[in-house]
């Protein structure tokens, strides 16, 4: 991936700066994998653009896994998100209508192996939490993501409003005793956020990154619809309905949204006007209020001093409904849907400093947007290329984004991002490093076309496919 640089462009009202990738991390980020490819790379189905030729360095530059898919909850309705909780067997599971339903990993003791086993999933049969009488689930709108914070007591809701708006709320959860006794897990101590402390009123509990610990049976968790507190409150400017985004904590601590910037005319321009919260991923620090705002503005945000929203972190997106961090990296991998011609995937490294300009609508993945009015005023220089390029050929349409594999069930995955496009349903891996296309190929797993809706991971790396049928299935190593 190449680095957006800096670039004398009015449209960031002199508040633009340079992208540079911090070297620690990206020596992080370094990828993994081993074997040959178990598909024929040949076919052409398998091909994509890599629009950049950036150095790999060294280590794998293939990788060879089998997986297969396994049905873990069937009777779902309409699912579209599936977050895990941090430190709890649960899994939780939004359903566009507005309904949040919770799945248990069972347990029981191995003797044989003398620890705690997971052996199925539970789904609980009512929801822990309604939002659809707040809900619009018109067109595309409805219940869009789910997030927790790191203690799993704090859950942010990300959802279209009644009047159309995307809805950014909190909601505090809280675990009974079970009848063993079993007391929730004591929430870490908080950390500071790099906001003005002496701003601060209100504080909630945060960490630096998940804990991967899961203790013992925790009682079926509540939720008071009275903890409710809107967060952010976005103003739906187009008549066509919207979609939302995602939300998810990053390994900063902070919460990182996305929003939509598709439309026409002055509506899409939207997504390079830094003023605009449209086409953007959002990053705030949920857990301090800062005057107004229930929410405080992280001190190297790009506009965090002025020169457009304070909240905007990376402009230029048309219609990311999915994005994810690199459990061992920390790289944000973001899957960006195209209009007509071209899908495209970024990866963006920790620590990268703002501006982060993805392009959307002076380009279409890597090419020029004719239909864009400011197609000519913005350099390609100044943007962040896309890490892969795919057309609309051989089938294949809107990209579906995944995240990068850290789990330890399947063999020779280690490092390679799972994605998938609607139309096909083709479940791929792709091994990237530097931003260099290393392997690209086909998994041997597939879903009918045009119900796949997302991925999730779980609190061991390990991910999850959701389908429009109300599926709920793990990926593992075929055997």
């Amino acid at each position: 991936m190449r680095p957006a640089a800096t670039a004398p462009n009015p449209r960031f009202r002199g508040a633009a700066r340079s992208v540079a990738l911090i070297a620690p991390f990206l020596a992080l980020g370094l990828l993994v994998g081993c074997g040959s490819a178990s598909s024929d790379t040949s076919d052409p189905g398998d091909a994509l653009v890599a629009t950049t030729t950036a150095d790999p360095g060294p280590g794998s530059t293939t990788f060879d896994a089998t997986i297969q898919l396994t049905t873990a909850v069937t009777g779902l309705d309409d699912p579209v998100a599936v977050v895990a909780r941090p430190m709890r067997n649960q899994l939780w599971i939004a359903e566009r209508s507005g309904r949040v339903r919770v799945v248990t990993r069972d347990t029981e003791w191995d003797l044989t192996a003398g620890k705690v086993q997971r052996t199925g999933y539970t789904l609980e049969p009512e929801p822990v939490l309604d939002v659809s009488p707040l809900t619009s689930a018109d067109g595309s709108r409805g219940l869009r993501s789910l997030a927790f914070s790191t203690d799993g007591q704090t859950l942010y809701v990300q959802h279209s409003g009644l009047d159309g708006t995307l809805v950014v709320a909190r909601y505090t959860v809280t675990d009974p005793l079970d009848f063993s006794g079993a007391p929730p897990p004591p929430a870490p101590a908080p950390s500071r956020s790099s906001a003005d402390p002496t701003r601060s009123t209100t504080t909630l509990a945060r960490s630096a990154m998940p804990s991967s610990a899961t203790p013992g049976p925790i009682g079926r968790p509540e939720i008071d619809p009275g903890t409710r507190v809107v967060l952010i409150n976005i103003a739906n400017d187009q008549e066509t309905p919207r979609s939302g985004g995602q939300l998810m904590l990053g390994p900063d601590g902070y919460l990182y949204i996305s929003t939509v910037g598709t439309g026409v005319g002055v509506e899409r321009e939207a997504a390079q006007d830094p003023n605009s919260l449209h086409g953007k991923i959002l990053r705030i620090d949920p857990t301090i209020a800062d005057g107004d705002r229930p929410y405080a503005i992280p001190s190297d945000n790009p506009f965090a001093d002025g020169g457009g929203a304070p909240e905007v972190w990376a402009l230029g997106l048309r219609n990311s409904r999915q994005f994810s961090f690199d459990r061992s990296s920390g790289e944000m991998w973001i899957s960006d849907a195209g209009q007509d011609q071209l899908e495209e995937i970024d990866v963006i490294a920790r620590g990268s400093a703002p501006v982060v300009n993805l392009g959307w609508p002076l380009r279409e993945g890597d090419q020029p947007n004719p239909e864009s009015t400011d197609a000519g005023t913005t350099a390609f220089s100044e943007l962040t290329e896309p890490v892969l390029v795919y057309p609309h050929t051989e089938g294949r349409c809107e990209v579906v984004g995944g995240y990068v594999y850290r789990g330890s069930a399947i063999r020779g995955l280690d490092g390679v991002y799972l994605y998938a496009d609607f139309c096909t349903g083709e479940l791929r891996g792709l091994l990237s490093r530097r931003g260099a296309i290393l392997t690209d190929k086909r998994l041997n797993a597939s879903i009918d076309p045009s119900i796949l809706r997302g991925f999730g991971q779980d609190d061991q790396g390990e991910l999850y496919t959701l389908t429009t049928t109300g599926t709920l299935s793990v990926i593992v190593n075929a055997q």
